[in-house]
């Protein structure tokens, strides 16, 4: 029994996940444990009577040799340290006690370094660890005691009383002294005086303990001294082991295995140990936690009784129920397993088996490791819903999306069935985040998540896309019917009013969608995912608030449109734009004062009209490079004029929306004048009457800005967009600009009422009025008779080149070359 004890203690020391050893004098090994081959890629046997240097290597004995000095001159030592494995660098901590002979000397010392890498970065688990020590104190069957640096006991734990025979109580009456063998209170105070002095950080020695009764007990004691944050001795840290009943022969065996107990109860993953026949031999403290057995209760009964295991699929679903293997080699079972404990209630585990043998190799055994892994996959699983999912709306995110569909159209394919393809875009979410706060508009996403999950199927889709956009996936779709109803449905749910808690007044935005049909619209994700982005295009540039199904005259329309964006890209970085000046002429008495830079886009040869690209450049915002090359170009061209015919001409520009809502504008448009010597007074902003409809706080400080400077304002093509008398007293709009959609249709009744107000609201406001689009004598004549200020139009003069323009302006009468002058004054 004695034998089969002791191979037991040493199967179990060779599976501890630490080196365990023994070092005499000579620093050669007379003892190691398996994990020896893990670390240094030595079998144990070849380990024996090699010395330190040659195992570790030259650079990890550099760092502990000092530490194996120390130790054979009696000094137990524990460190921590870096050292090299084959595996690479681990950080460790070490153990070393000095065994000494009868008479006193150290003749070789006990080793024991476990590797804390994970340490440093697992803080929770130091917590845990902490936790279980405060646990461990009381329920560990080694001798624990807190002790005053005067000596009196101020805790103590059962086992310490067991082995002393006194109560807890009557413990804390006394002192170390007063139990301590008279023989042995010397070299203990010694001890203890070094240890206060701060000689030594920590002492082990054996002595002897009165018990109660009388009679001596022997024991290992391990000593170390704590301190407060100021280097104040606070108490001392006991642990004692009682070795008075063992045989000199089983002394080694007895540490080593009291060892190795302290570390199994210290450890947080569960080990359980079995004998040949598969039956429990012991489980330690965090086995006992997790399996819901007593060592006690588990000892004797079979392993399949005590540790039973649940192997689940992916979903979870549990596929079997049963053991761990224990065959002749280590197995490691850690995906998907789950530990059901005695109550009825699992833990998802990671599990290490592996067999126990005797010296001769047989099997005799076997130990199992379990390791609770709950937080780590819950945190997993957690890691993988954010990966997949919006963290705002708890929708699918685009990833999931494109997997989805990749999967509908699969099946789509094998059954012959159909799949829709709806994304979609708030309209207005922009105003809520700036009226209400981004808060409030997180909380509208929230809301329209909700309404969109109710317009679908369970099997459907709803991924949030990005920002103000979604997307929705219709599986087993045939026609556009289907899709179109849960279009209309989508509409009319985010149409409805929104009542966000936190305001008092209700919330209104729209959606618009566009959507694509597999197979007719295309056979791949892709392909689908980009026709429903065409369709959305085409919606929110006639309109929003609609739906709208993918057509191959909207393909048409987008590869016009990719083609005219990469043109204007190659213009924007080759110059290859051209500005044309058409004249605006003052009716009464008809003479210019000033022309209107109109910027043209040429392409092999041919000019293209701003109609064609304006639109692409806004949407694609190249018009803001485009808008400064032709403020600059005005610059200089009024810099080119000076001391011509045409010095001291006007001359308007279109600025965009966006430019104009930069920051940078003013004080750039204020840089390039200055470079060029032009006063601001020579130009004139145009700017649209759409920019105006809500205008940005900082819109309206721009203009006031660039009014106080000296440039002018003229409101283009007035009357087309949401005209405003508001933004009309408020902003410095010096000039209204009648579009020409209305000077063409005032020879009809209705089109003369328009023109006629627009001319009576430019009086009443004191307001320039400019009439656009002039093209015949019965249009100038009917503007002239209702005292329209001034037009522009190919009647009056057609655009042209700067280097024409004055050339241009002669032939239509409007001013006299240098040649005509000089004929007039002679």
């Amino acid at each position: 029994m004695a034998e089969a004890s002791k191979l037991l203690g040493m199967s179990i020391l060779n599976n501890v996940p630490a080196l365990m050893g023994y070092v005499d004098r000579q620093e050669r090994y007379l003892f190691t444990n398996n994990t020896y081959r893990e670390w240094y890629g030595v079998e144990p046997q070849e380990v024996l009577g090699r010395t330190v240097r040659e195992i570790l290597g030259e650079a990890n004995y550099a760092a502990i040799k000092p530490f194996i000095e120390r130790v054979l001159a009696g000094e137990p030592i524990v460190y921590e340290q870096t050292l090299m494995t084959v595996a690479g660098p681990r950080f460790v901590q070490g153990s070393y006690s000095p065994d000494r002979s009868e008479d006193g000397s150290v003749r070789g010392f006990f080793v024991l370094v476990s590797d804390i890498s994970q340490r440093r970065t697992l803080e929770l688990r130091l917590k845990e660890s902490e936790m279980r020590f405060s646990g461990a104190f009381e329920t560990s069957g080694v001798g624990m005691a807190l002790v005053s640096p005067e000596g009196r006991f101020l805790q103590v734990n059962r086992a310490y009383c067991a082995m002393m025979g006194y109560t807890a109580e009557e413990l804390a009456r006394l002192s170390f002294q007063d139990i301590t063998h008279p023989d042995d209170l010397a070299a203990d105070l010694r001890a203890v005086s070094a240890m206060i002095a701060g000689e030594r950080s920590a002492h082990t020695a054996e002595k002897r303990y009165i018990h109660k009764r009388g009679h001596e007990v022997h024991a290992i004691v391990s000593a170390s001294l704590a301190r407060d944050a100021q280097g104040a001795p606070l108490h001392f840290v006991a642990q004692v082991q009682n070795i008075t009943d063992r045989k000199v022969a089983e002394e080694r065996l007895f540490r080593e295995h009291e060892l190795s107990q302290v570390t199994l109860r210290s450890i947080g993953d569960g080990v359980l140990t079995t004998d040949v026949n598969g039956c429990v031999t012991s489980l330690n403290p965090a086995a006992e936690s997790m399996t819901g057995w007593t060592s006690d209760e588990a000892v004797g009964r079979p392993l399949h009784e005590v540790l039973r295991i649940a192997f689940c699929g992916e979903d979870g679903q549990i596929l079997c129920i049963g053991s761990l293997p224990l065959g002749s080699d280590p197995a490691w079972l850690g995906r998907n397993t789950m530990l059901l404990r005695r109550d009825g209630s699992a833990i998802p585990v990671e599990e290490t088996a592996a067999p126990i043998r005797d010296r001769a190799g047989a099997i005799v055994g076997g130990v199992l490791v379990l390791h609770d892994v709950t937080e780590q996959r819950a945190l997993t699983s957690q890691l993988a819903h954010l990966a997949h999912h919006d963290p705002l709306t708890g929708l699918a995110n685009r990833t999931l999306f494109k997997s989805r569909l990749d999967q509908a159209l699969a099946r789509a394919r094998s059954v012959g069935t159909g799949v829709a393809v709806l994304f979609g875009d708030l309209d207005r979410l922009k105003l809520v985040n700036d009226t209400l706060g981004h808060s409030m508009g997180d909380r509208l996403l929230e809301e329209v998540a909700k309404r969109l999950r109710a317009c679908v199927r369970e099997g459907d889709t709803v991924c949030r896309w990005a920002g103000d956009e979604f997307g929705i996936l219709l599986p087993d779709v045939t026609d556009e019917v289907a899709a179109a109803a849960v279009a209309e449905r989508v509409i009319a749910a985010i149409g409805e009013t929104f009542h966000l808690k936190g305001i008092g007044q209700p919330v209104h935005v729209g959606i618009s969608l566009g959507a694509s049909l597999f197979p007719r619209d295309g056979a791949d994700s892709a392909t689908l995912m980009q026709a429903a982005d065409v369709a959305l295009y085409e919606v929110k540039r006639d309109g929003k608030g609609s739906y709208r199904f993918f057509s191959q005259a909207m393909h048409e329309q987008v590869r016009e449109r990719t083609d005219t964006e990469a043109m204007l890209r190659q213009a924007v970085r080759t110059n290859a734009f051209e500005l044309h000046y058409q004249p605006r002429v003052l009716l009464l008495p008809r003479r210019v004062v000033a022309v209107e830079a109109l910027v043209r886009l040429r392409s092999a040869d041919i000019l293209i009209a701003p109609s064609r690209f304006i639109r692409i450049a806004e949407e694609t915002g190249l018009i803001v490079p485009i808008g400064w090359w032709v403020i600059e170009q005005v610059c200089r061209q009024l810099q080119q004029w000076k001391g011509t015919i045409l010095d001291g001409v006007r001359v308007s520009l279109n600025v965009s929306a966006m430019q104009i809502r930069r920051s940078d504008f003013y004080p750039a448009l204020r840089a390039l004048t200055e470079r060029y010597g032009i006063d601001p007074a020579q130009i004139e902003l145009e700017i649209t009457e759409s920019s105006l409809v809500e205008p940005e706080p900082g819109v309206a400080v721009c203009l006031n800005l660039l009014k106080e400077a000296g440039f002018s304002m003229a409101l283009d093509d007035f009357g087309t967009g949401y005209s405003s008398f508001a933004y009309l007293n408020r902003l410095p709009i010096d000039t209204l600009k009648i579009d020409r959609s209305f000077i063409r249709e005032v020879g009809s009744s209705q089109g003369a009422v328009v023109v006629e107000a627009i001319l009576a609201l430019g009086r009443a406001l004191g307001k320039k009025v400019v009439a656009e689009g002039v093209e015949t004598r019965e249009q100038l004549a009917w503007l002239e008779a209702r005292g329209c200020d001034e037009a522009q139009g190919f009647l009056l003069c057609p655009p042209a080149v700067a280097q024409d323009l004055p050339r241009a302006l002669a032939a239509s009468g409007l001013i006299r070359t240098e040649p005509e002058r000089r004929r007039s004054a002679s």
